[in-house]
């Protein structure tokens, strides 16, 4: 090997090599040299290694720093699909081996040259359900092992249209590295398409999202898909937004076909020139090449760049968390980060209900119902007595990850409940929860198993205090918050911006003078942590300190209670969206009772609690919630063509031809819809 590979891209720009399919096709070899197996180029590192090793060579020959080995489909999964599953390890080894002598044979000092390990994204998607985590798993760290085995400066998971299968290539290359002890950087590079997300819908944000989430993953980029013109914007977007290395590798252009072959029609000067410009611009440490680039486009491009320096970039980062589609600040400009809580059996009667019943589709519903409302993560719970929670979890995030946009809380008490819906969630989602109730244990079980997927998680002020496990008075509260931040950052390496404090949330209705003070002690702590550990997220079960309550007096003192926590510090809120209320709905008199409820202040002895129960009326109602059936028809087949809710479909279509032809039904009303849902994924 020939030195740190990061050192080098740090120092100088470097220049990757071209095309593998390309160059290989244009040997125009006979059928016998791929084993009769068409298109399985891998092959070629048995059969042919002499054209492998000339490829390498042709690349390095006009100035590149770095070739990929001939192992874009040389995945255990991929290799079964020509029954060479049994050879991965060999291939791979053999074809890191190929590389690492043309490399080495000319390096010199000034410029050495590296072996970068390729990973193809195989013909399987995980987002889809059309291979598994474990599966996947399995294959790619068998594919890791001979790359490493071979001598690569680095693994590169590349060309992904999946972020669920990205991560779960990453995670391969993070435990071949421990099984083989050797440890090497990790890349990876997504393509965009030209709908301007990668092929399941995932933007390059979201991208950005879930794989920083891996320390192991120190360069990222785009490649493929698109020519350097169509990739720009992108290239934009990735180099102000992440603080990773950056690697570019478009196609020569977009493909034409001539005569039923892909045709690239950028020339090299053109390719350079674009490339140029990433460096020079947008501050790219690497660029080479994808589909249809030669060593002529290569040889362009070296003399273009020449020997200079990376420009310095200063991106701008916040903390977030993302689904399969989007990625979500975990703190607000203007408001907080709502977490629905509906999703959740020991919430809410429905979700319980139609977890029982096995309603997938309404279950669904419920999570899309919460997302119309305004919530921007979802919490999910299936945690039943008496039932498989891991089956659970796996029926419902198999749905929600693909059919609901916003990321996922994952909430149980068992590891491997959460693990179920781990293996499920593209993206970067969040664990509730981790504690200290049985001293370091939870966070032994947790701990790394946050780390191997990439997650956040919720912490709640709890100890192992033989009469006070929950903390219930400020000082209590930050004392556990600090110990669990020390525990989390210096022992398990979780950055402090992917913990959210939970301070816990205790009912003040009860009319115990012990409880009286328990939401100003909760305000205190969230002020406390909020100063004590500013990197942090705070976050509350707001509808616990009205329990027992009318829904009216809930919904109020909730809303107040949030207001309040909000201007201590808190930056998150699991609550029943529709349920919160601005301040314009609150009349002063209930305000400023409800305060006097929180901070338990007694104007001329009177109760608070009983003061404030006495502004209600009894059975009155002043939920923000739409009620769909008062809707006009029009307006209701609008939004359950935006929700996806077909409840009541049939009946809202048969009323609508009533008085509509079914052009119109079509033309006008449900194309209305669609707009609005294209508007909604941009």
């Amino acid at each position: 090997m020939n030195g740190n590979i990061l050192d080098h891209l740090r120092k100088r720009v470097l220049v990757f090599d071209g095309a593998m399919g390309t160059s290989a096709h244009s040997h125009d070899l006979p059928m016998s040299d791929y084993d009769d197996h068409e298109n399985c180029i891998d092959v070629l590192t048995r059969t042919r290694p002499d054209v492998v090793a000339e490829i390498h060579r042709s690349f390095l020959e006009v100035g590149s720093d770095a070739v990929s080995t001939n192992t874009f489909g040389a995945s255990k999964l991929v290799l079964g699909e020509f029954g060479l599953s049994d050879e991965t390890r060999m291939l791979n080894r053999h074809a890191a081996e190929i590389a690492r002598k043309e490399c080495d044979a000319l390096s010199t000092t000034e410029k050495p040259r590296f072996v970068l390990g390729s990973i193809g994204p195989g013909m399987r998607l995980p987002s889809l359900r059309q291979a598994d985590w474990d599966t996947l798993l399995d294959s790619y760290t068998e594919q890791c092992r001979g790359l490493l085995e071979g001598g690569v400066d680095a693994i590169v998971v590349e060309t992904c249209q999946d972020i669920l299968q990205a991560k779960s290539a990453i995670v391969s290359g993070i435990d071949a590295m421990a099984d083989c002890g050797i440890q090497v950087p990790i890349f990876c590079t997504v393509t965009i398409e030209t709908t301007g997300t990668m092929l399941v819908g995932t933007e390059v944000a979201a991208a950005i999202v879930a794989l920083e989430a891996y320390d192991a993953v120190q360069v990222i980029g785009l490649n493929c898909a698109t020519g350097p013109q169509e990739m720009s914007a992108h290239v934009r977007e990735l180099t102000a937004s992440s603080d990773r290395l950056i690697m570019i590798q478009p196609n020569a252009g977009l493909p034409q076909l001539v005569d039923g072959k892909p045709h690239y029609n950028l020339t090299p000067e053109e390719f350079a020139r674009w490339l140029v410009e990433f460096v020079e611009i947008d501050g790219v440490n690497a660029v080479g090449g994808c589909c249809g680039t030669t060593p002529a486009h290569l040889k362009s491009l070296v003399t273009a760049i020449g020997t200079r320096s990376p420009k310095q970039r200063t991106p701008k980062r916040e903390p977030a968390v993302s689904s399969l589609y989007q990625a979500i600040p975990m703190r607000q400009d203007n408001s907080f980060l709502i977490i629905g809580e509906r999703s959740n059996t020991n919430g809410s009667r429905k979700f319980k209900r139609l977890l029982l019943e096995g309603d997938l589709d309404q279950l669904v519903a419920v999570g899309r119902e919460q997302v119309a409302e305004g919530a921007h993560v979802l919490d999910v719970c299936v945690d039943y007595v008496g039932r498989d929670g891991a089956s659970d979890m796996h029926k419902v995030v198999s749905r929600y990850a693909q059919d609901v946009t916003v990321p996922l809380m994952l909430d149980s008490t068992e590891a491997d409940v959460l693990e179920a819906g781990l293996k499920l969630a593209g993206g970067k989602c969040i664990v509730n929860s981790i504690n200290l109730e049985d001293g370091e244990a939870k966070l032994e079980r947790f701990c790394p198993m946050l780390r191997r997927y990439g997650a956040a998680v919720v912490a709640l002020t709890i100890d192992e205090h033989p009469e006070e496990a929950m903390a219930k008075t400020c000082d209590r509260k930050i004392a556990i918050a600090q110990r669990i931040h020390d525990l989390c950052t210096e022992k398990y390496g979780i950055k402090p911006q992917d913990i959210l404090f939970d301070c816990l949330t205790f009912p003040i209705t009860t009319g115990n003078e012990d409880d009286r003070r328990l939401a100003l002690e909760t305000l205190d702590g969230i002020e406390g942590i909020a100063r004590e550990m500013p990197e942090c997220g705070l976050v509350l079960g707001v509808s616990n300190v009205s329990f027992g309550l009318a829904p009216a007096a809930r919904a109020v003192l909730n809303s107040v209670f949030l207001h309040e926590a909000m201007r201590r510090g808190l930056t998150a809120a699991i609550v029943h969206a529709s349920k919160i209320l601005p301040r314009t709905r609150i009349s002063d008199e209930r305000w400023d009772a409800a305060q006097d409820l929180v901070y338990d202040r007694r104007h001329d002895g009177r109760d608070p609690l009983m003061h404030y129960i006495s502004l209600f009326a009894e059975g009155e109602d002043i939920s923000t919630k739409k009620d769909v059936a008062k809707l006009s028809v029009e307006d209701r087949l609008k939004h359950r063509i935006i929700n996806g809710d077909r409840n009541g479909l049939e009946d809202d279509l048969t009323q609508a031809l009533t008085t509509y032809k079914p052009l119109t039904i079509v033309n006008d009303i449900l194309l209305d819809g669609m707009k609005t849902v294209g508007d909604l994924f941009g």
